[in-house]
């Protein structure tokens, strides 16, 4: 089979599959054909084909010549009044494909009614130069239907060749051989045409289907690559690079990590880090909305075994509070919603986490190459990083400890604050914290050095089971 021929069989093959989307297209056509150009060019043509037969006869004296300026009144009334009667009763427009097969006919009709009146003032050898109009006009009529399946369409053409030929007979015409030769052309003509009409319906349809088909493929996988509001303004012509803020801001950062995350063993490790990532998503994600640009927290990104997030930037935060308290709020629960996760998992051992939260400027960005990925830079992100790390410094990991002991705690997750953020917390979330004097000496003696904050005079923790 070659190209051509596998495609029009895969064209005609998906038409069958989606007969009921296919069949509404073919509808909507016909029902813009019968109020379009192609309403007024047939009203006109049949118009004047009734004022020139009129004519003609009046010239011959024939008395029956007032008759055939109304020959095809029926069919230009249905031309005339169908986009006022699909005004009131807009139903009618899924009936359109019969309706202009009720044209089609009632329009040959009135041809072999014209002929009829005209017939009584020729002579017997005009009629056969009269009589051969009919094969055109026979495959005018069987030429347009919008009817979804082909076979339907050759009925009709039958039936339609049958019904002129009865016509014919009773209009006074000979059936003799090139009579019936004139009919057989002007059926497989009409027939032929009405072929290749289907053909192309079928292929814009398949193309238009498959095309949309595509876009809307195309837009889910977008979707999750940028936020709603950025496909929007996508789908409105702005470029990317305006959907999301670029310039310098302030925000807290929280940077998640799982402690020792890298001796998990479990066949399930990745599967389980998808949930805990998808489910601060959510929390992130809470109250999200444009116009402006806001949402509880703005992921980041997810790095294997954490998970950074922004608060205040580049969306504006939810909530009335402070930002240091929508921080706060925010990373406990997303301890809430690891602990679910943990559970669920069941492994056998606790597996704790670890965050840090810093305030300070931030920017946005998009890569200056390639696939323009939306990050952000700045202060806070490096010192949010930092103040994660702080549980890795052994002086620092005793007094967490220690405290830990006196909460009968022996795994604990951890949550480290910034000076800037404590201080701006209300009293309900200050009290959860407890504070470190950097200067103290239980620090001093371990050598121990705040890197990348170097103003701060203390740091502020707090314990989860």
């Amino acid at each position: 089979m070659n190209n051509k021929a596998f495609s029009r069989n895969k064209i005609s093959v998906y038409c069958r599959e989606h007969v009921h989307e296919f069949s509404n297209q073919l509808k909507d056509d016909a029902s813009s054909a019968l109020t379009s150009w192609f309403r007024r060019t047939v009203a006109i043509l049949l118009s004047l084909s009734s004022v020139l037969n009129y004519m003609d006869s009046a010239s011959r004296d024939n008395p029956f010549a007032i008759y055939t300026l109304f020959a095809y009144a029926f069919p230009i009334l249905i031309v005339v009044l169908y986009p006022v009667v699909t005004l009131f009763i807009s139903t009618i427009e899924k009936y359109s494909p019969q309706v202009l097969d009720l044209l089609s006919i009632s329009s040959l009709l009135g041809f072999c009614l014209s002929l009829y009146f005209l017939f009584a003032s020729v002579s017997p050898s005009e009629k056969l130069q009269l009589f051969g109009q009919i094969n055109f006009v026979l495959l005018l009529s069987t030429s347009f239907s919008y009817h979804a399946t082909y076979t339907a369409t050759v009925v009709r053409n039958i039936v339609f060749t049958v019904v002129a030929t009865i016509a014919l007979n009773i209009v006074g015409i000979e059936l003799s051989a090139p009579n019936l030769i004139l009919l057989l052309q002007g059926f497989l003509g009409g027939t032929l045409v009405s072929w290749i009409l289907i053909e192309s319906n079928r292929a814009r349809f398949y193309l238009k289907s498959t095309d949309a088909d595509t876009r809307q493929h195309l837009y889910n996988q977008l979707s999750k690559l940028v936020y709603p509001h950025q496909l929007e303004r996508i789908k409105l012509g702005d470029e990317l690079e305006n959907t999301m803020p670029l310039t310098e801001g302030k925000a807290i950062v929280n940077v998640f990590d799982v402690q020792r995350s890298s001796e998990i063993r479990h066949e399930k490790t990745a599967e389980f880090f998808m949930a805990v990532f998808q489910a601060f998503l959510q929390i992130c994600m809470k109250g999200y909305g444009h116009n402006p640009l806001r949402s509880r927290a703005f992921r980041l990104k997810e790095t294997g075994d954490g998970f950074i997030s922004s608060i205040g930037y580049p969306f504006l935060s939810i909530d009335s509070r402070s930002l240091a308290d929508s921080a706060v709020g925010t990373a406990l629960a997303m301890f809430e919603a690891f602990n679910i996760e943990v559970e669920k998992f069941n492994y056998s051992r606790p597996i704790k986490a670890a965050m840090g939260l810093a305030y300070n400027s931030v920017q946005g960005t998009f890569q200056s190459g390639g696939i323009r990925s939306y990050d952000l830079f700045g202060e806070a992100l490096i010192q949010a990083s930092k103040y994660e790390e702080l549980r890795k410094q052994p002086a620092l990991w005793e007094i967490f400890t220690e405290h830990a002991k006196t909460l009968g705690l022996e795994e604990f997750h951890v949550l480290i604050a910034q000076e800037v953020v404590y201080n701006s917390l209300s009293p309900s979330y200050r009290d959860l914290f407890i504070e470190i004097d950097l200067k103290g000496e239980r620090l001093t003696k371990s050598n121990f050095q705040m890197m990348y904050d170097i103003d701060a005079k203390y740091i502020y923790f707090h314990l989860l089971e």
